[in-house]
C-alpha cells in the first residue's frame, strides 16, 4: 500500500534487475541512481534557468535512461515528455516538466532506498 506522496516503483523492473544480478546488483544500481540523479535533476534546472534546452535535454536523457532501469516509470515519463520538448527547443512548456521531474526525483530516491534496505535484510 503506498502513501499518497509516495512513488509507484514497477516491481517487474526490480525482480529483472535482481533475477539478472541478484541483489547485490539491485543494490549497486539503486545506490548508483541515489548518488548520481540529484546531479542531473540540477543540471535540469541549471539548464533551464540558462534557457539552454541542450543541457535539459541531456540531463533528462541520462535520468530518464536510469530511472527506467529501475521501474521509476513516472519519472521516466516525465524525463521523456521533458526531454522531447527540450529537444524542439520548446522553453514555455519545459519549466512545468523540469518542476515536474524535481517533485517526483526525491519520492523515487525514497522509494527505491526502501527497497534497497529491504533487499540488503532479505
Amino acid at each position: 500500500m503506498s502513501m499518497p506522496n509516495e512513488t509507484e516503483i514497477d516491481a517487474a523492473a526490480i525482480e529483472r534487475l535482481q533475477r539478472f544480478g541478484g541483489g547485490k546488483l539491485l543494490r549497486e544500481m539503486i545506490a548508483l541512481f541515489i548518488e548520481h540523479a540529484p546531479t542531473r535533476v540540477q543540471a535540469a534546472r541549471a539548464g533551464m534557468d540558462a534557457g539552454d534546452a541542450d543541457a535539459v535535454r541531456m540531463a533528462l536523457h541520462s535520468l530518464k535512461s536510469s530511472a527506467a532501469q529501475l521501474g521509476a516509470m513516472t519519472l521516466q515519463d516525465a524525463c521523456a515528455r521533458g526531454e522531447e520538448l527540450a529537444r524542439a527547443g520548446s522553453l514555455t512548456e519545459l519549466p512545468a516538466v523540469v518542476a515536474e521531474v524535481e517533485q517526483e526525483s526525491p519520492r523515487v530516491l525514497a522509494r527505491l532506498d526502501a527497497i534497497r534496505q529491504e533487499s540488503a535484510a532479505s
